[in-house]
C-alpha cells in the first residue's frame, strides 16, 4: 500500500524527503545465495500538518511479519543489562501500579518481564513471534502469542482485569493503524495506571545520519511533538520523558489517562523539528555518508573485508551503499538462526565467531551494530583483533 494520507491526522500534505531505492525486507535472511528476496520501497514521508515521519510503502503485515523472528533479546548482554536496570527503574518509580497487572506488549522472550515477575506481581506477555514468546512461557511467564491490537486489549481486559502498568518497548513504530493500538492500550489501562513508550528518537536519527535505521518493519518515526499529539488522539498524556540509549538514541515517555497530570516538557525544544527545512536536507548527507564509507572501503579492497553483526538495519546500510558480497567477505554474527544464511539482496555469508576463528581475522571490519561500539570495544577477547581495523559508519565513518 502507497500512504496517501497521515496517519496520525489525516492529512493529503505529505512530502518525501528520504529515498533509499527498493530493498529487501530487514529480517528477509536468505537461506541460499542465489535466492531472489522480494524488494519494495523504501521512502520516508513528513506530514507537513503534525510532523510525524513515516514510510511510503506499508508492507502488509502478513508479508512482514511471516518470517522467522531471529532476534531474541535475552542473547546480548548488554540489552540484558539495560533491561535490569529499565525494570528496577519502573518498579521504584510505580510500586502501587505494579501490584495489579503488569502487561508487556512486545516481551519477545521476557528478558524484562520476568524482572517485574520475579518481583511478585502479576505479569502478562503479549508478543506476535511464536520462537521467543516460547522461551518466555518456558520460563514460566504467562504469555499470549499475538499481536496487540484494541479487540485483544478488551479480551485481556475482560479476563485479567486492567492493568496497572503497560510497557511498550520499540513498538509503536512498528504497527500498521497506531490509533487502534493505543486506544487498545487506553481500554486496558487503570484509571490510576501508568503506560510507559519507549521509541526512537526522531531528532538523534537525523542529526546523527541514522538513515540505516530506515527499513520497512519500522513504519513511523516520533519526535515528542508528534508522538504526544498521537497520544492525546487515544485520551493518554505525557506525565515524563527520559531519554535513553537504544537505537542511537530513543525516548521513554510516561503517560497516564489523567490530563491535569500532563506536563509541559520545556527542555526539548523542537521548533527545527516542525521546520520543513530540517528534512529537504537530509538525502543529501545520507548520500555523503554512503560516499565516504565507500571511499574509505575501497582503501582496503586488496584485504579481507567483513562485516561485524548482521543486524536488521545492517540490510539498509548495505543495499543502498552497493556493498555486497563483491565488496564484503562476510559478516560474523553469534545469532545461531543466522548462521548459515545470507544478508538480504547482498548475498554476504553469515558466520559464526568460531567459524571464523578457524579462517582468521579480516584487515576490516565494517561495524554494522555501530550502536553497540562501546561493548564491542570493551570486550576483553578483543585482543585476538590485533591488526583489524575497525570502520564505524554512523554518523560519519572512521576508522579506528
Amino acid at each position: 500500500m502507497i500512504r496517501e494520507e497521515c496517519a496520525s491526522c489525516g492529512s493529503m500534505e505529505l512530502r518525501f524527503f528520504l529515498e533509499l531505492g527498493s530493498t529487501p525486507l530487514a529480517g528477509a535472511f536468505m537461506d541460499k545465495v542465489d535466492d531472489d528476496p522480494d524488494t519494495y520501497d523504501l521512502s520516508l514521508l513528513v506530514c507537513e500538518n503534525c510532523f510525524l515521519v513515516q514510510l511510503r510503502e506499508v508492507v502488509p503485515d502478513e508479508v512482514l511479519f511471516n518470517q522467522d523472528y531471529m532476534f531474541y533479546s535475552s542473547t546480548l548482554a548488554p540489552i540484558q543489562r539495560y533491561h535490569r536496570d529499565y525494570a528496577l527503574d519502573l518498579i521504584q518509580r510505580y510500586p502501587w501500579q505494579i501490584k495489579d497487572l503488569t502487561v508487556e506488549i512486545a516481551s519477545n522472550d521476557g528478558s524484562l518481564l520476568r524482572h517485574f515477575a520475579d518481583h511478585g506481581g502479576r505479569t502478562l506477555g503479549i508478543d506476535p513471534a511464536g520462537g521467543p514468546s516460547q522461551v518466555a512461557r518456558d520460563s514460566g511467564l504467562d504469555i499470549l502469542t499475538q499481536p496487540f491490537n484494541r479487540a485483544l486489549a478488551q479480551d485481556v481486559r475482560a479476563e485479567h482485569g486492567q492493568a496497572g502498568l503497560i510497557i511498550a518497548n520499540n513498538v509503536l513504530a512498528h504497527v500498521a493503524d497506531p490509533h487502534d493500538f493505543l486506544n487498545g492500550v487506553a481500554d486496558l489501562l487503570a484509571p490510576d495506571g501508568v503506560a510507559v513508550f519507549e521509541v526512537q528518537y526522531l531528532g538523534d536519527l537525523l542529526a546523527g545520519n541514522m538513515f540505516d535505521h530506515v527499513y520497512h518493519e519500522h513504519r513511523f518515526y516520533f519526535s515528542i511533538n508528534s508522538l504526544s499529539n498521537l497520544l492525546q488522539r487515544a485520551g493518554l498524556h505525557i506525565q515524563g520523558i527520559r531519554k535513553t540509549e537504544p537505537q542511537g538514541g530513543s525516548i521513554r515517555v510516561s503517560v497516564s489517562k489523567d490530563w491535569t497530570k500532563a506536563r509541559h516538557h520545556q527542555l526539548y525544544t523542537e521548533s527545527w523539528l516542525r521546520n520543513i527545512d530540517t528534512y529537504s536536507s537530509f538525502q543529501g548527507r545520507v548520500q555523503h555518508v554512503a560516499h565516504r564509507l565507500f571511499s574509505l572501503i575501497d582503501q582496503y579492497r586488496y584485504g579481507t573485508i567483513a562485516g561485524f553483526g548482521a543486524t536488521a538495519k545492517s540490510t539498509t546500510l548495505l543495499n543502498f551503499c552497493g556493498l555486497d558480497s563483491d565488496v564484503i567477505d562476510y559478516v560474523v554474527d553469534t545469532t545461531p538462526a543466522k548462521v548459515g544464511k545470507f544478508t538480504p539482496g547482498t548475498r554476504i555469508p553469515i558466520i559464526s565467531p568460531e567459524q571464523e576463528l578457524e579462517r582468521g581475522y579480516p584487515d576490516l571490519y565494517l561495524l554494522l551494530a555501530w550502536n553497540y561500539l562501546g561493548s564491542v570495544l570493551r570486550k576483553s577477547d578483543l585482543s585476538h583483533y590485533k591488526s583489524t581495523k575497525w570502520l564505524v559508519p554512523i554518523p560519519y565513518p572512521v576508522v579506528l
